[in-house]
């Protein structure tokens, strides 16, 4: 077995594990999700390292924890409401207002990303296709659609907070 394929098969055995490992991490399905691809990514890059599947779960596992508790420190820098506010101030949106971050946010997706990248979340988050189901109908393999998935995800992040906080 090749080096990428013991990458592939070692994240594909235990991809629901390593996500609900950062999950309890970071607290965010999203951020878990993006951990878990991040982790990939940094692993696939680095195949020739692993000898073994045994191996690479172990990095794959350790990259993830490592990932997920950099990204809760990165995000713990950015928050501006304390954590028992934070309940009120969701609570306190009104649909106006919620409607207004939907416009803003899918403005970003539309004029923001690549084409691919405006595709593959269109398909996964308003037509929920699975990964495999986009992965067919763009002639990519489900492991791309997860990684472009993931940079999508986190630009749009990157993009709406700079401009939510004036930077844009």
């Amino acid at each position: 077995m090749t080096q990428p394929d013991r990458i592939t098969k070692a994240f594909t055995a235990l991809r629901e594990q390593m996500l609900l490992l950062a999950e309890r991490i970071t607290g965010n399905r999203d951020d878990a999700a993006d951990a878990v691809q991040d982790a990939f990514v940094k692993l696939w890059q680095h195949n020739e390292r692993y000898q073994t599947m045994t191996h690479a779960q172990g990095a794959g596992m350790t990259a993830v924890r490592n990932l997920s508790i950099d990204m809760v420190r990165r995000n713990a820098r950015r928050t501006d409401v304390e954590l028992e506010n934070a309940a009120d101030t969701v609570m306190d949106t009104t649909d106006e207002e919620r409607n207004l971050t939907y416009q803003q946010v899918r403005h970003i997706i539309d004029n923001e990303l690549s084409p691919k990248q405006r595709t593959i979340i269109d398909l996964r988050e308003m037509e929920g296709l699975d990964f495999d189901d986009i992965a067919n109908r763009l002639d990519m393999t489900a492991a791309n659609v997860r990684v472009e998935l993931s940079r999508a995800r986190k630009r749009v992040r990157e993009i709406y907070r700079n401009r939510k906080e004036g930077i844009a």
